[in-house]
């Protein structure tokens, strides 16, 4: 089966206690795509997930799948195939048996089972692994047997809820390349539900970015990387210094703010007029040592070294932290002085004010 699109109409889902964890949305998954919702723990994403899977029934609004509604539908009458975080492999049987599993409850024979798992090793190359137990094998080929059991019942979407999250940084980065390659081979419609945004970055066609239950925005890596429409999404998609502050004048296309750190001009994309409240977001890769239109004096503070590259840490006069990255060409020098830093007024960006995606250091005292 070839992969169908999926429609969310105005679907809305509020619990019994009152609690809306997904507002109305509108979104479409078109068919044979690979699709993240990236957002926070907590946003709503899995409960979309959910939805479209048929374990939650929506409030209001209807989920449809290759134009079907598929209100009323159990879950194992829907074109969808589940992979939990936790895989839920069954131990004491074989690998083969554990990706023909679902055949067998549908009634199918026990040699097309065994041909059809053994299709279906192969393409995820575990061929040689039938035989073995779950227990016997890595964490990496564990989820890839999770994968081909969900691909053995023919689904046109195969739903993902944060399959990757248990395995370690050089693992998961492995997998995202078979995830695509797998969703590539197949056609089959990829949801992907993360709240890592390299993981949506490096799969995905298009990403949905998720906030309190909310939708801020959809488009592909390049355009919410390079163009977020929200606070939310430029402060939660990648890494941004952020000066708040007010429009003071339009030049074109672009707009001037005030900040606590001075005046600085950004792309106006929001079409804000002066007076509006607003935050300047500027991508660490782009700013640079005494450069550009925009400066501002700074301290410098560390050197973090990331192999490949150099993250550069600065404490503006104001008392805010800055981030300065740049490739590690051995060249680069440090010392704790007072510099001034700069960036490009086409490489900033000057957004409506809004909610921020919480830092890592205020999601740690959170927990």
């Amino acid at each position: 089966m070839r992969g169908k699109d999926v429609l969310l109409e105005k679907v809305e889902i509020t619990y019994p206690n009152g609690f809306t964890a997904v507002h109305e949305t509108d979104l479409t998954v078109r068919a044979g795509e690979f699709f993240s919702i990236l957002g926070p723990s907590g946003c709503g994403k899995t409960t979309i997930l959910r939805a479209v899977s048929g374990f939650v029934e929506p409030s209001g609004g209807a989920v449809r799948i290759g134009g079907q509604d598929q209100r009323g539908l159990a879950p194992n009458a829907r074109p969808t195939a589940l992979i939990f975080q936790n895989l839920a492999l069954f131990p004491m049987m074989p690998v083969w048996e554990n990706v023909a599993f679902g055949l067998e409850a549908r009634g199918v024979s026990k040699r097309e089972r065994q041909a059809r798992a053994t299709e279906l090793l192969n393409l995820v190359a575990l061929g040689d692994q039938a035989d073995k137990k779950p227990g016997e094998l890595s964490g990496g080929q564990r989820q890839r047997v999770a994968i081909a059991r969900a691909l053995a019942v023919d689904p046109a979407v195969l739903l993902l809820d944060e399959p990757l999250s248990a395995l370690d940084l050089k693992l998961r980065q492995h997998m995202r390349a078979e995830l695509r390659s797998i969703q590539q081979k197949t056609g089959v419609t990829f949801i992907y539900i993360t709240h890592d945004q390299g993981e949506a970055l490096t799969m995905s066609d298009r990403i949905a970015v998720m906030n309190a239950g909310r939708i801020e925005q959809v488009g592909t890596g390049d355009e919410i990387y390079a163009r977020p429409r929200t606070a939310f999404a430029a402060s939660f998609v990648g890494e941004s210094n952020q000066f708040p502050g007010r429009v003071s004048a339009q030049e074109g296309q672009m707009a001037w703010i005030e900040t606590a750190h001075g005046r600085f001009l950004g792309r106006n994309i929001a079409d804000l007029q002066e007076g509006d409240a607003a935050i300047l977001f500027v991508r660490p890769e782009v700013m640079r040592v005494a450069d550009g239109r925009n400066r501002l004096k700074a301290r410098l503070e560390r050197r973090d070294l990331e192999g490949a590259f150099i993250n550069i840490f600065l404490r503006s006069q104001t008392g805010a932290e800055l981030a300065m990255s740049m490739p590690n060409t051995g060249m680069i020098g440090f010392d704790t002085s007072d510099v001034d830093v700069g960036f490009s007024a086409e490489q900033a960006l000057v957004l409506p004010e809004g909610p921020l995606a919480k830092t890592g250091r205020e999601e740690l005292a959170a927990e």
